[in-house]
């Protein structure tokens, strides 16, 4: 018996070691180019499973991998035949103050189109970037205490970011 709480203990103290673990970065590779459906369409689980990791890592962490990936992302985005993302900064809450959570938006919106593509309507395209875009502010303890950022994240955490993006979208149309 007290082996096995002994193992328990070990396990909780250590969380990294168990659940706290984050998956490796896709192997993006050194060089790339894109220039026919085709290509695009070889490389499409490649660029998923990096959106998907760029969707749940937390920001601090492989901070140059992240850039190599989102660079190889954005690039592909930009160029796919597959798909066409199309983001107003004005039905973005926190872009003015933060802008570079666009990218975050961005692989959200992108992730849920790709897994998706018949959702393509504009309250669960947005709602899928919110998502994203919280998720990661909230495992950051710098932008989580951001005052700017607290309505998104209070939205998040009482599972409201359905809410919170109709009324982002509102705000839009009564400028």
């Amino acid at each position: 018996m007290n082996r096995w709480l002994l193992i328990v203990v070990i396990f909780c103290g250590f969380p990294e070691t168990t659940i706290g673990q984050y998956a490796k970065c896709p192997k993006i590779p050194e060089s790339y180019s894109w220039s026919t459906a085709e290509d695009y369409k070889k490389d499409l689980d490649l660029v998923k499973k990096t959106i998907k990791w760029l969707c749940i890592t937390p920001f601090g962490i492989e901070v140059q991998q992240r850039s190599i990936a989102n660079a190889f992302v954005m690039e592909w985005l930009a160029g796919s035949p597959q798909i066409r993302i199309e983001i107003e900064t004005e039905n973005l809450t926190f872009y003015e103050k933060f802008p570079d959570l666009m990218f975050s938006f961005i692989h959200g919106v992108a992730w849920m189109m790709l897994e998706k593509p018949t959702a393509l309507e504009e309250l669960i395209i947005y709602g899928a970037g919110y998502e994203t875009v919280a998720s990661l502010v909230s495992q950051s303890e710098e932008l989580s205490k951001k005052g700017e950022l607290r309505p998104l994240l209070r939205a998040f955490k009482k599972n409201h970011i359905r809410e919170y993006t109709k009324e982002a979208l509102r705000q839009k149309d009564t400028k």
